[in-house]
């Protein structure tokens, strides 16, 4: 769905736009008058559990003059019925998510009582705060709380959302709350004729709302009826593919042929890149000395990588002072990527220009590299069809070995020829001087990723388990636990590691700890420690009731409730395998265990638990878990079912319970 309007953005004339402010006739500056329907409203009309309902959200976007630069802001106005306790409860505080580059300003909020009484919000019930979103996500919100919410009330809010991302040729909108929405209205004003010559389109995904209706105050505006709450689920598709939205765009022509698009800019990007890779000197030395002794293509590779990550740095690595980012920053081309000689010779680069830097080193040793744009898949899953570049928002090298394409990234901090799970099995635009084409990025496999963990323990009379710990990370498993390590003091690193294990044992004592390649992504990341846990074990009159598997004590089940809205996708493939070993206190036996065995799933993958007794003394238990062999990590919401009944196995041997007697042996 597109309408055209004269005026596309033109960036060269972004930074001198100086047409004044734009006033949005209509926009909210004054609440709305309650209705009477409104007032006598009982339940809600889409989700009967609901508890509120938002009558109206409406949102103003308008491009605006704000100095030298241009802003996109939004006014929203939200109008809330509250219809039982739990309403009450979420309508009492409301929480606007907000990512970087984004303000939230101008809030303002009331409360109308069901005897029509009005209770207006003060400013000091504004705060900010982050929040944790399923999965561990993190996010920044502005938190309100509002006064006198009840049963039967009204509750309505603006707020302002400035957006400064200069970027402005596109604008995700999105359509979906908290809470069911029985009408979203979005108006949108672009930029006046006399400044653009593109046409403003909307683009919508996973809905269809109204076509773009021209207002008689310079705005268009489009709608969507009768939208349900979002409902966040574990392991979901990433919320672009699950949440209704839409993308306001501005662009220079009509209908795309894809082949014909994509060749286009497959090719333009290959020229725009040649000049940026091409080696001089010092490259051309670098990359002899980095890959001396190196006789394969992968070996190439992996040695140009290791001296990048020694020798270059991302502008917000850890370590890198704000005064030598902005002494970089401030010379670079407006109109360009910066030359790979330029990069080298700097030791700071954003992604795509250390990238381009490992192609250009490439080449200097008679390899055949080419730069590759890809889509992001914790983002929209993308398809060809989808005509236009903002898809591919990142860049990586693509090097020939025999007659096939890897794809390689240096800022991804794994090991080489392993990309960041959001790259892998994706769509990948090979740029070319005559026939560019899409090649697959490949996947890792679950053994890429592995998590080993080991542990040597002993058995306390009174319950308590004390022993030596080490635990390895390599591939997608050790990159969030590195980015909470680097950069760190030794003393705040082991500060940081025993947070993690407390939140889980409560009263553990835990000590010597020590860790290995916290800055060498290219070796498992390992920590070692000891521990102390009093009252492990449950301890009655003679028995201790002893869960084994050391590791997963604590860990709730992946999948809990009875139905699913949305298609299961895993981020990336694993493998797990647990050692643990358990000697008993003087006296004690083993009274009652079954082996639970092990849990077949078919193509995708398998759990092994095996329990055995070693002189009588000793317990050993070794654990295998192996997810996404052949990349299957994504599943249809149909077979949730039996998703859910393998992993509720899994968690049920996890967390299965051996009792020790004291005394004579069992029978």
């Amino acid at each position: 769905m597109s309408v055209t309007f004269r005026g596309c953005l033109l960036v060269p004339l972004l930074a001198t736009y100086c047409a004044p402010a734009q006033q949005a006739i209509g926009i909210n500056t004054a609440w709305e008058p309650i209705t009477d329907a409104e007032r006598q409203l009982k339940a809600p009309t889409m989700e009967k559990d609901a508890g509120a309902e938002a009558l109206f959200w409406t949102v103003h976007v308008a491009d605006e003059r704000q100095g030298q630069d241009v802003q996109r802001v939004l006014n929203h106005y939200v109008r809330l019925k509250v219809f039982d306790e739990k309403g009450k409860e979420k309508a009492a505080t409301i929480d606007i998510e907000f990512g970087p580059k984004v303000g939230i300003t101008s809030i303002a909020a009331r409360t109308i009582k069901a005897d029509g009484s009005i209770v207006e919000m003060k400013g000091s019930a504004v705060y900010q705060r982050d929040l944790v979103r399923v999965g561990g996500r993190k996010v920044q919100v502005k938190s309100f709380a509002l006064p006198a919410v009840e049963v039967g009330a009204i509750v309505e809010y603006r707020y302002k959302e400035i957006r400064w991302d200069a970027h402005l040729l596109y604008a995700r909108l999105q359509m979906q709350r908290e809470y069911p929405v029985r009408k979203v209205t979005y108006y949108v004003k672009p930029l006046p004729s006399e400044y653009t010559s593109y046409e403003m389109g909307v683009w919508p995904f996973n809905c269809t709302p109204t076509p773009l209706k021209l207002e008689n105050n310079g705005y268009s505006s489009f709608s969507l009826e009768n939208v349900a709450a979002f409902h966040e689920e574990p392991y979901m598709l990433a919320e672009p593919n699950v949440r209704p939205w839409v993308l306001l765009h501005y662009h220079k022509d009509g209908k795309r042929d894809p082949d014909k698009y994509w060749s286009s800019i497959g090719r333009r990007y290959y020229s725009d890149l040649k000049e940026s890779i091409k080696a001089n000197d010092e490259i051309k030395q670098a990359a002899t000395e980095a890959t001396a002794g190196a006789n394969t293509a992968e070996e190439k590779v992996a040695a140009l990588i290791r001296y990048l990550w020694k020798h270059t740095r991302g502008f917000y690595d850890a370590g890198v002072t704000d005064a030598e980012r902005e002494k970089v920053l401030a010379k670079m081309p407006k109109d360009r990527y910066r030359t790979a000689a330029e990069v080298l010779k700097s030791g700071l680069g954003n992604d795509d220009e250390r990238n381009l830097l490992f192609a250009s080193m490439a080449s200097s040793v008679g390899l055949e590299a080419r730069p590759v744009k890809l889509p992001n898949r914790n983002d929209i899953l993308f398809d060809p069809k989808m005509t236009d570049e903002y898809f591919l928002d990142n860049v990586d090298m693509a090097v020939k070995t025999g007659d096939q394409w890897k794809i390689y990234d240096v800022s991804a901090h794994l090991p080489p020829g392993m990309l960041g799970w959001a790259e892998e099995g994706v769509p990948a635009l090979l740029s070319d001087p005559k026939k560019p084409v899409f090649v697959t990025s490949q996947v890792a496999p679950p053994e890429s990723s592995l998590t080993r963990r080991t542990a040597r323990l002993t058995l306390s009379e009174d319950g308590t388990v004390e022993g030596d710990v080490e635990e390895s990370f390599s591939g997608h498993a050790a990159p969030e636990k590195r980015g909470k390590l680097e950069g760190e003091s030794e003393a705040r690193q082991q500060e940081i590691y025993k947070d993690s294990l407390t939140s889980v044992f409560a009263q553990a004592e835990v000590s010597a700890i020590s860790f290995q390649n916290v800055d060498n992504p290219a070796e498992p990341l390992i920590v070692k420690y000891h521990i102390k846990v009093p009252a492990y074990g449950a301890r009655t009159a003679k028995r201790i009731l002893l869960q084994p598997v050391f590791f997963e004590r604590g860990a709730p089940p992946v999948f809990t409730a009875a139905e699913r809205r949305y298609h299961i996708a895993m981020p990336y493939a694993w493998k797990e395998h647990d050692e643990v070993s358990i000697a008993f206190p003087a006296g004690f036996v083993l009274d009652k265990g079954e082996n639970p065995g092990k849990v077949d799933f078919g193509k995708p993958g398998w759990y092994e638990l095996k329990m055995g007794i070693r002189s009588k003394t000793e317990l050993v238990v070794t654990r295998d878990l192996v997810f996404g062999q052949d990349g299957m990590l994504a599943f249809q919401r149909e077979s949730y079912p039996t998703m859910k009944a393998i992993f509720d196995a899994i968690h049920g041997s996890d967390t299965v319970a051996l009792t020790l007697r004291q005394g004579e042996a069992a029978k």
